[in-house]
């Protein structure tokens, strides 16, 4: 059985998580901005500036998402349902 984790491991892991994410996504978005302004809009800014903003936001419901789970109450929920299986 996995040594138990402290809330404040957890919590760090997380954000690490969602800060990477953040890093990964807004560079895509701004890769995205920058091809397609050079391809189809003659070189404007606003590409790109809108490809990071899809970047950041989407890192930033990511984020939400991982930040809201409760993980403890799902370990709870799946070994009761493991016991009921037996």
């Amino acid at each position: 059985m996995s040594k138990p984790v402290s809330s404040e491991q957890s919590l760090n892991y997380k954000w690490d998580v969602c800060l990477s994410n953040m890093v990964v996504q807004s560079t895509v978005g701004i890769g995205i901005g920058i091809i397609s302004s050079a391809i189809m809009f003659r070189r404007a800014a606003w590409p790109v500036w809108g490809g990071l903003g899809f970047g950041l936001g989407k890192a930033y419901a990511d984020c939400n998402a991982k930040l809201k789970t409760f993980p403890a109450v799902h370990q709870e929920l799946q070994t009761v349902t493991n016991e009921e299986k037996k």
